[in-house]
């Protein structure tokens, strides 16, 4: 699946293609987004602005 990817703090978004996620217990499902907001939060991670997070990160909920 496509996706953009925070691979550094500070820098550009990258896309990349990545594995569509697995359904691992009956309980979940598995969406197709067709669109996603960035909220602000997002973009102090992306802007190096607050803790280091797990990378890469693939930001937006």
């Amino acid at each position: 699946m496509n996706a953009m990817v925070l691979e550094q703090q500070g820098q550009p978004l990258q896309h990349r293609v990545v594995p569509i996620p697995v359904i691992e217990h009956p309980d979940q499902v598995l969406l197709k987004v067709e669109a996603c907001g960035v909220c602000r939060t997002d973009l102090h991670i992306l802007d190096g602005e607050l803790a280091e997070p797990s990378l890469p990160l693939i930001p937006g909920h």
